[in-house]
């Protein structure tokens, strides 16, 4: 008898205390989802970057990587704005219960490291170059870095925040 009233009395805390998140979240304006600023301009220009390298260049070989990369960005500009709508549309009560959607985090992560891969690659790629085109890789390389840092920052804010579950969620997602 005393084990069933104190699950009942942790039961009715439990439910007021999220009630009570529930009721300030919506009062500050966090009811509702928020729009995730997911441009992805930097992917943008730099794949314009090295769209005119690659007209530029001679070299089929390193065309074909370039021309490879470019391709990739534009997958994963498309990815990552999707993740991360589908992360900032779960609602606060959700959030609060079960935490953030760790699959799609896992998924912006990791496109943020095939990024941070291809900058690498555009480094070393970037050293047989004229000093036209190693302009337009550095330009690239500067945007790519930008827009992993924005990544991350957006990532980060939208795992932020408790949750009751929610490592229970992140043990099952994973």
């Amino acid at each position: 008898m005393k084990k069933r009233i104190k699950v009942l009395v942790a039961i009715l805390v439990t439910l007021t205390v999220s009630s009570f998140a529930l009721a300030q979240g919506n009062q500050q304006g966090q009811g509702e989802p928020q729009q995730i600023n997911a441009d992805n301009k930097g992917i943008e220009l730099a794949s314009q970057s090295l769209k005119r390298v690659i007209s530029r260049n001679n070299n089929p070989g390193v065309g074909e990587q370039i021309r490879a990369m470019v391709e990739s960005h534009e997958e994963i500009q498309i990815r990552t704005k999707t993740a991360l709508n589908q992360m900032s549309q779960r609602s606060s009560m959700v959030k609060f219960f079960i935490g953030p959607d760790y699959k799609n985090a896992g998924q912006v992560r990791s496109d943020v490291i095939g990024l941070r891969n291809d900058i690498k690659k555009l480094e070393q790629i970037k050293k047989g170059y004229s000093p036209d085109d190693t302009g337009d890789i550095q330009g690239a390389i500067e945007e790519l870095q930008v827009e992993a840092n924005e990544l991350e920052n957006q990532l980060t804010k939208e795992l932020s925040g408790f949750s009751l579950f929610g490592w229970l969620s992140k043990l099952l997602a994973n």
